[in-house]
């Protein structure tokens, strides 16, 4: 008897060691027992782009369909549409008259923009959208802020997503939210890398992070006054992305990669190896301006919206360490989970990358698959790398047990798009 016991017992070890792969790896199984502490029926997003689920300089419908929100419930509640203002592909540019950007030669580097896309895929709900993420959203806006009449630098995204119905709090009150992924703060610093520190293009940026600590602890409560369930986001080194880590500060030899000479600087000085030049400049440097005249150029210096110099990356980097001091003491005080995007980026920034779902991403542009054409915002296989980290906390955090995201599933960057 004991002998055919045995097999019955092996099977039924093997097949609950069957129904455990899948439950990591499947759709949503039994979402009601995993998530009951957390009422995601009601969860939002509040923040910028990377919360709107933006890519290659655009928000278009089939990137925010990829958003952190999106795929946390999609994953957890087996939810695949809620309110969020979707825009038909190839969507509405930011900071620009068309649609999203698209990558038509590879070497060299050939891209072109798409035309504005548009209209909204659905007609805006009686009530709040339930993504608050608005694209070149600022911090030191949003406790004011509710449309592109109110908001600093006339960001046309407000009127999209806030429609000038009230403050994120506000809409965040009148949803009756039971959970908050409160993540804001990248563009204050981003807006000024973007544009090499030029101070008429990114007017008070920086947010200074005193400003920055007042204003996010002041949001923050705002929202803790709907839930207590709040996931709060650090904000990543910007001076890591591929937006300014692509283009060197030099002339190289098209064999060898070598340098030849210094690329010219805004004010006529040679670049070195401390000044980040911008994702911008590439077009201006294949006309030979900002190359010297003996290695072919036109000695046209580089205009200043596309040079970072040492002192404006060394000023970012100061900001972002300070705007994290004040979400991590925070995110201690109130009890908070906290999701680490400034580590990240590290990582992926770093020789070895991150290695999820046997897919290596790091911040290489055009191939390392996790920042998308713009070299800023991150692609849906990212993503999937934040949701795991936001899993992580929400389990920890509230005894959920909410699986992980299968990375492989979600889109990277291809090397080519036919549009």
């Amino acid at each position: 008897m004991t002998r055919a016991r045995a097999p019955r017992a092996a099977l039924a070890l093997a097949a609950a060691v069957l129904l455990a792969a899948c439950d990591g790896d499947a759709g949503p199984l039994d979402p009601a027992r995993r998530v009951a502490p957390l009422e995601l029926e009601r969860a939002m997003a509040v923040g910028d782009g990377f919360a709107a689920g933006a890519l290659d300089d655009a928000l278009y419908a089939s990137a925010q369909r990829h958003s952190p929100l999106a795929i946390l419930l999609r994953r957890a509640a087996g939810v695949d549409e809620f309110a969020q203002p979707l825009i038909a592909d190839p969507g509405f540019a930011i900071g620009d008259s068309g649609g999203r950007l698209s990558l038509v030669a590879f070497h060299p580097p050939r891209i072109e923009r798409l035309p504005r896309g548009g209209p909204l895929v659905e007609p805006p709900p009686s009530g709040p959208y339930r993504n608050l993420g608005v694209p070149g959203a600022l911090l030191v806006e949003a406790l004011a802020v509710r449309s592109e009449a109110t908001s600093i630098l006339g960001n046309p995204f407000y009127d999209l997503v806030l429609r000038d119905r009230g403050t994120f709090a506000q809409q965040v009150a009148e949803a009756d939210a039971s959970l908050v992924l409160l993540w804001i703060g990248t563009s204050d610093v981003l807006s000024y890398v973007a544009v090499g520190g030029d101070p008429d293009l990114a007017p008070g940026l920086p947010t200074p992070g005193g400003t920055f600590a007042g204003i996010y602890e002041r949001l923050l409560d705002a929202i803790l006054e709907t839930t207590d369930r709040v996931v709060l986001f650090t904000v990543p080194d910007v001076t890591l992305f591929p937006l300014v880590r692509t283009v060197q500060p030099f002339v190289p030899d098209p064999v060898t990669g070598e340098r030849i000479a210094p690329l010219i600087g805004p004010d006529g000085q040679n670049l070195d190896r401390s000044d980040l030049v911008t994702l911008d400049a590439l077009p201006l440097i294949a006309q030979g301006i900002g190359v010297p005249e003996g290695a072919g150029g036109t000695d046209e210096p580089l205009p200043g919206r596309v040079v970072l110099e040492s002192g404006e990356s060394a000023l970012a980097r100061t900001e972002i360490l300070r705007y994290n001091e004040t979400i991590r003491r925070l995110a201690e005080e109130r009890r908070l989970p906290l999701v680490d995007i400034h580590a990240l980026v590290q990582r992926l920034a770093s020789d070895q990358g991150v290695l999820t779902d046997g897919i290596r991403l790091t911040t290489e542009w055009l191939v390392g698959q996790a920042f998308g054409l713009d070299g800023s915002h991150l692609t849906p296989k990212a993503n999937g790398v934040v949701v795991n980290l936001v899993i992580d906390a929400l389990n920890a955090r509230y005894g959920s047990r909410i699986p992980h995201v299968r990375t492989a599933d979600l889109p990277g960057l291809p090397l080519l798009r036919s549009d």
